[in-house]
């Protein structure tokens, strides 16, 4: 019962530290779409769902060999978490004139995985999806969203600038969804060093993107002065 009230509590504290920090790291004209952004995030883990209720049906929940195992990681968790924030966040915030390139995708993607999150979590640690999961997946999984949202919202954002605005959308979606689908399947192995090195690399990337993103966003504010 500990673990399920922390699973909650834990992403929700971690989505009000970010939104404070937004309110003192920028100038917010309107708080708007970013309280929408995690309102609307909750209702992105209906794919989960959705994907976990058609694998079960057909008895792809019970992991019993690697050819399930990895299918239900990067299929059923992987694209069936990612699906929902995609969505929300290319079809609804990223036609709104506020939304203006990488950094602010970065931003709107981490409150909608926060709150994804919050509802998910609890599911993961309960059994409710596949199994239960153990203490490592409680610590981590908050910190890895927010990176899985740094990849999904940069590939998005960056498209506000070039032509190929599909191919950008869908790199974003399904690199999130792949690393995504591959931390839960190496939290279902013992092979910690594997997941050592995967977590260093993932949050690596996750910086440089926030990097690239702020640098983008610096060198949009010197070209209008």
């Amino acid at each position: 019962m500990m673990n399920i009230l922390l699973s909650v509590m834990y992403p929700l504290a971690l989505s009000a530290i970010f939104l404070f920090y937004l309110r003192f790291k920028f100038k917010i004209e309107s708080w708007k779409f970013l309280f929408q952004a995690v309102f609307f995030g909750f209702v992105t883990v209906i794919f989960l769902l959705l994907l976990d209720l058609a694998a079960a049906a057909y008895g792809i929940d019970e992991l019993r060999s690697l050819k399930r195992t990895a299918f239900y990681s990067f299929v059923v968790v992987g694209i069936g978490s990612e699906l929902g924030k995609f969505l929300l966040l290319r079809y609804y915030f990223l036609r709104q004139k506020t939304f203006k390139g990488p950094l602010d995708s970065i931003i709107y993607s981490i409150l909608i995985g926060l709150s994804f999150v919050v509802i998910a979590l609890p599911l993961f640690m309960s059994g409710w999806l596949s199994h239960a999961m153990g203490q490592t997946f409680l610590i981590t999984y908050p910190i890895a969203s927010i990176a899985f949202a740094v990849v999904m919202g940069f590939f998005l954002g960056i498209g506000k600038f070039r032509q190929n605005r599909f191919i950008d959308s869908m790199t974003g979606l399904f690199a999130a969804s792949f690393f995504h689908g591959f931390y839960y399947f190496i939290n279902l192995t013992d092979e910690f060093t594997i997941f050592a090195l995967y977590g260093a690399g993932l949050m690596l990337l996750a910086l440089m993107f926030i990097a690239k993103a702020t640098n983008l966003k610096d060198s949009e504010k010197r070209q209008k002065i």
